[in-house]
């Protein structure tokens, strides 16, 4: 796999408002990622927000700065040209993004975007494998939702997911960071506390989650 960039950015998002970046390969995908966050503006948050690439050739152009007036100046102060932003998510559920920078301007060929797909794909899969560090404790050593196995309890995870939805009639993506809140807490695994929520032994409550 070559998509042929110069550094990256991984971003966690359980909502907009509440987002970590668990790797960055150098420090101008840390400052990219964390401007962007900060301005509230950039390919990554579109990416978050439309679910689709953004893939920007000259982030110094002024299509590029009338489309972000104040993050595109700072990633050309720090040296980035080309940006290039993917969605992680499964079906509706939208975990963060990949955004990927060059110090030079230019185009991804459709084999490396391709190859970023494909790695967004598997950075996804391995989250919902392995498990995710909960928010707020990125330093964790120990996966807090682990799904215990390849494609083990997925189906029951996405079926869990829309019924929280209702119960605490909210989108896919806070249900689902509900979800794996709860797991976390209680210590067990995501796939486990979904089960109880689609034989209802377990039911979500707006109660439970005064700040909304």
């Amino acid at each position: 796999m070559a998509v042929e960039v110069d550094g990256a950015a991984l971003s966690l998002a359980s909502r907009p408002d509440r987002r970590q970046r668990p790797h960055a390969t150098d420090a101008v995908a840390a400052l990219l990622e964390e401007q962007q966050f900060a301005l509230g503006e950039g390919p990554c948050i579109e990416a978050g927000v439309s679910g689709g690439q953004v893939l920007v050739v000259d982030v110094s152009s002024p299509a590029s700065a009338a489309r972000w007036p104040m993050f595109a100046p700072v990633a050309t102060a720090a040296g980035a040209r080309a940006l290039f932003a993917f969605p992680l998510q499964v079906g509706a559920i939208r975990l963060g993004t990949l955004t990927m920078y060059r110090v030079r301007p230019g185009r991804l060929t459709g084999e490396q975007v391709a190859d970023a797909v494909t790695l967004c794909r598997t950075a996804v899969a391995v989250m919902l494998t392995n498990g995710q560090t909960p928010p707020d404790r990125m330093a964790s050593d120990q996966p807090a939702w682990p799904l215990g196995g390849p494609g083990e309890g997925r189906i029951e995870v996405y079926q869990a997911t829309g019924m929280v939805a209702v119960q605490l009639g909210v989108g896919l993506p806070d249900a689902f960071a509900a979800l794996r809140a709860r797991a976390f807490t209680e210590g067990v695994p995501l796939a486990r506390l979904a089960r109880r929520v689609v034989d209802r032994r377990l039911r979500f409550h707006p109660d439970d989650f005064p700040d909304g």
